[in-house]
């Protein structure tokens, strides 16, 4: 009888024991180790090499093959102001929501343009735009088995350059555009891009436009979440780095 005890005692340890091993096991998966961003691709859009990519389809408010903005792609509100400059488009919007890129379409992008008499030119009146440069980067979350549980690659799109009564450079098309996300289940993974702000990089008479984006995500998960922002500077004269 005491060894029938003993027998089923031991059988209840081990269950217990795996148990454990399995709680212990999820709980190392489902936690953030670390994260790692890098630069994937830099590219000119619309050039000989890459002609037959679509950038229409991957962004909104992109100059035309004559140097101009099409006029269905120039909407936009005033989202800020400087003494020189005026910044049209979305200030704030989702790029991806629980682990899945939001609808691309359904916001405007910006534009850092002159400022005339206290009001923004229209920017069909400006010219002279520059193809538009793209910046792809891919960030990385992984948990304790070093387990890739969170992949989000994303592209940085403007247009620089422009130029309104041949003066200036300045900005259209500024935007960050998801192009994909993969979450391990258990992972829920949020972005949203922000304008952090304006400047007059050059002088009154000739004004280059500057724009700060902040691109803010957070992954969660059961066990522990980590909120990020990275910042990023571009400028009207094709200027950009990571902040």
């Amino acid at each position: 009888m005491l060894n029938l005890k003993s027998f089923v005692l031991g059988l209840a340890l081990i269950g217990a024991s795996s148990v454990y091993a399995d709680i212990e096991s999820e709980q190392k998966f489902q936690t953030i180790a670390s994260m790692e961003i890098q630069e994937i691709s830099m590219d000119v859009l619309g050039q000989n090499q890459i002609e037959t990519l679509d950038y229409k389809q991957l962004a909104v408010g992109l100059p035309n093959e004559r140097g101009n903005v099409d006029p269905v792609e120039q909407a936009g509100k005033v989202i800020t102001v400087s003494r020189d400059l005026v910044a049209l488009g979305e200030d704030i919007y989702k790029l991806v929501i629980k682990g899945k890129p939001s609808n691309q379409t359904s916001y405007a992008p910006i534009s850092v343009i002159p400022r005339v008499a206290g009001e923004p030119v229209d920017i069909l009146d400006t010219e002279n735009w520059r193809a538009p440069t793209k910046r792809t980067y891919q960030i990385i979350y992984r948990n304790l088995y070093d387990i890739a549980v969170v992949t989000f690659r994303y592209s940085i799109i403007f247009s620089s350059h422009g130029q309104y009564d041949g003066k200036g450079a300045y900005l259209t098309a500024v935007q960050i555009v998801p192009e994909s996300v993969r979450t391990l289940f258990g992972f829920d993974f949020t972005a949203t891009m922000k304008l952090g702000g304006i400047q007059n990089q050059g002088t009154k008479a000739s004004p280059v436009a500057g724009a700060t984006l902040l691109l803010e995500y957070t992954v969660s998960s059961m066990m522990n979440a980590n909120n990020q922002v990275d910042s990023y500077f571009v400028t009207g004269l094709g200027q950009f780095k990571k902040i």
